[in-house]
């Protein structure tokens, strides 16, 4: 039988090898790509700063400690065994955090499996004042040419506690690869995947946040509109792509769907459509959102003219959130299309 959490006060931190140092990007699909409402995983983008460590399974550990009632220690057995919650969630790069106005446009949309952090936290008992969870990966090595003992992301403790923060031990219903994080990683649905720490390792409730590099020299966008302070790269903000149509599919006189996806750290209420390059919207159809996954929408179109025709799409929120038409990582999304004459 799965033991049960252990009361511990030992030091977590330990060494281990490296399959992979260094920072590393793999992105599989572009927008065009992502026809399918779940992502599959071997097709999701993946993104690691310090390398890929070379975990050990049955050693595995998870502790929860800092402004607890009382530190704990999960084995992987130990997690396996607690109450498993599944959630569909948007997962996006924020982008370069030294480039953070380029939209990458890398992002998918999966299913994770795990444990509720909000389950585990209630196990540990919060102490009065906590305001932060910090999370740590076992991951260490040099980022921007300097060395990082470990990758250390935080969370309000608001954000933790609303139930849909997992310890994550599964993607689409299979165990997470190390590729992905695995064993164990954290998932925030609603923020950017900078957020959801691979490999994790150590929970940490604290009443301020983490004084790591990735959470004060990267990953905070430099002050705007008016204000004096950074802003942690935290909620996702309303973006959209364009999946269809492509070029060779677009005639003139025939209707042709364009569609694609929308999301953001709330539920998206609206999505406009240009074929002019942003001179003038159109509003499409929008699906309802399951759980913090991403939202389709349609809009049927009849090419008036043979040539070129940009195609972009903004959405919108309730709380009247939108894409920019400026440089930011949720930038409008155009693409360009050559209408040609459908041939007998």
């Amino acid at each position: 039988m799965p033991t049960s959490p252990r009361t511990d006060t030992s030091d977590n931190t330990r060494r281990t090898p490296m399959l992979e140092k260094g920072f590393g990007l793999d992105q599989r699909l572009r927008p065009d790509d992502m026809t399918s409402f779940l992502t599959p995983e071997a097709d999701l983008f993946s993104v690691w700063h310090l390398g890929i460590p070379d975990a050990d399974t049955s050693a595995w550990t998870l502790m929860i400690g800092g402004a607890v009632t009382h530190q704990l220690t999960f084995s992987l057995d130990d997690l396996r065994a607690l109450p498993q919650t599944e959630i569909i969630s948007v997962h996006e790069c924020a982008g370069s955090p030294l480039l953070p106005a380029i939209p990458q446009r890398r992002m998918g949309n999966v299913r994770w499996g795990g444990v509720r952090l909000s389950d585990l936290l209630d196990l540990a008992g919060v102490e009065e004042g906590a305001a932060y969870v910090i999370s740590t990966g076992i991951d260490e090595g040099v980022y921007d040419r300097t060395y990082h003992e470990r990758y250390e992301k935080d969370l309000p403790l608001h954000k933790a506690l609303d139930g849909t923060a997992l310890v994550a031990l599964t993607v689409n219903g299979a165990a997470l690869p190390v590729l992905r994080g695995g064993p164990v990683r954290l998932v925030v649905p609603g923020y950017y995947g900078t957020n959801s720490t691979k490999w994790l390792t150590s929970l940490t409730l604290s009443h301020r946040r983490s004084t790591g590099a990735f959470t004060t020299k990267y990953y905070m966008d430099p002050p705007e509109d008016g204000s004096t302070e950074a802003t942690p790269v935290w909620e996702l903000a309303p973006n959209s792509c364009l999946v269809a149509p492509v070029d060779g599919d677009v005639h003139v006189g025939k209707p042709v769907d364009i569609w694609g996806w929308a999301w953001a750290s709330e539920p998206v209420t609206g999505v406009d459509v240009s074929v002019d390059g942003g001179h003038t919207w159109a509003p499409a159809e929008l699906a309802p959102r399951i759980g913090h996954g991403w939202q389709k929408f349609t809009l049927s179109w009849t090419p008036p003219s043979v040539g070129e025709h940009i195609l972009a799409c903004r959405a919108t929120t309730g709380s009247g959130a939108t894409q920019p038409s400026t440089p930011r990582r949720n930038r409008i999304h155009q693409r360009l299309v050559f209408v040609t004459q459908e041939r007998p």
